[in-house]
């Protein structure tokens, strides 16, 4: 990770900048055989075979993965629906006269 630049998956002489391979990725599809994408980090293209092999070792994989599970404190309700009747806009503190 300390290269600023990476290769290619379609052309290993292009040399892009981090910064700017998603973007080069696009244009390039074009031009070239199509590559599965990861679906943990769409900058990683390569064939079928590979990609199968890839989805199991990805470094981003355990982004999408919580390790552990949240912490629940309080009671979880569904809030209460406003209705149309219950609701004045003379006693909302945030309602804004614009008539006055």
């Amino acid at each position: 990770m300390d290269d600023p630049f990476v290769t290619c998956p379609y052309n290993a002489c292009h040399r892009v900048s981090r910064s700017r391979i998603q973007a080069h990725l696009v244009k390039c599809q074009k031009n070239y055989p199509k590559l599965d994408i990861c679906p943990y980090n769409a900058t990683h293209r390569m064939s079928s075979d590979e990609m199968k092999q890839h989805v199991k070792i990805c470094t981003n994989r355990s982004s999408f993965f919580l390790k552990e599970k949240p912490l629940v404190t309080g009671a979880i309700s569904t809030p209460k629906r406003i209705l149309q009747k219950e609701y004045l806009p003379e006693t909302d503190p945030n309602h804004e006269m614009w008539d006055d």
